[in-house]
């Protein structure tokens, strides 16, 4: 990952709407067999900032970024963490493609960066409690986590006016 010195404003929007989301990923809708899955919009917003400031998305912030969704979700501490980074820095070659590709495509990359994310977290969680961990509540929340990116970016972008500017006609 390139590391490129980027303002304290854009530290302050990736932390910022990080922790947003993060929180948000909290909210219950439900408890038990019948509650409903709920997006990880924590690694929404990681995949967002790696696309559009890969400067502001260092391995340090991810892992800040990481260990906070770890505690605020109530997850095995470091699980989330690895998760993030290794997904990051395996795909890490992807990013500048996807960059240029309308949403679509980076819905795809999403949904490949989301499915490792989870796939990880599972596998980490599962060694730590020593007990394989639900595999359907995993793959029903990762999918609704992929499901939830195009959302989460089109606000983001709207929002924080941040990503592909449009090409001028000649």
């Amino acid at each position: 990952m390139k590391a490129f010195w980027i303002s304290a404003w854009t530290v302050f929007l990736v932390l910022a709407s990080s922790l947003a989301g993060i929180l948000l990923s909290h909210v219950a809708l439900g408890v038990g067999p019948d509650s409903t899955p709920w997006p990880r919009f924590g690694v929404a917003v990681v995949f967002f900032w790696l696309l559009h400031r890969p400067g502001a998305m260092t391995v340090p912030m991810i892992f800040a970024i990481g260990l906070v969704q770890d505690l605020v979700l109530g997850e095995v501490p470091g699980a989330g963490v690895l998760a993030l980074l290794a997904t990051a820095l395996l795909l890490d070659r992807m990013f500048p493609t996807l960059r240029t590709l309308p949403l679509g495509w980076r819905w795809l990359g999403f949904g490949a960066f989301a499915g490792m994310v989870c796939a990880i977290d599972w596998t980490l969680t599962s060694a730590a409690r020593l007990a394989m961990q639900p595999l359907d509540l995993v793959v029903s929340q990762g999918a609704v986590t992929i499901v939830a990116y195009p959302l989460v970016s089109i606000a983001l972008r709207q929002v924080l006016r941040v990503g592909r500017t449009p090409r001028r006609a000649l």
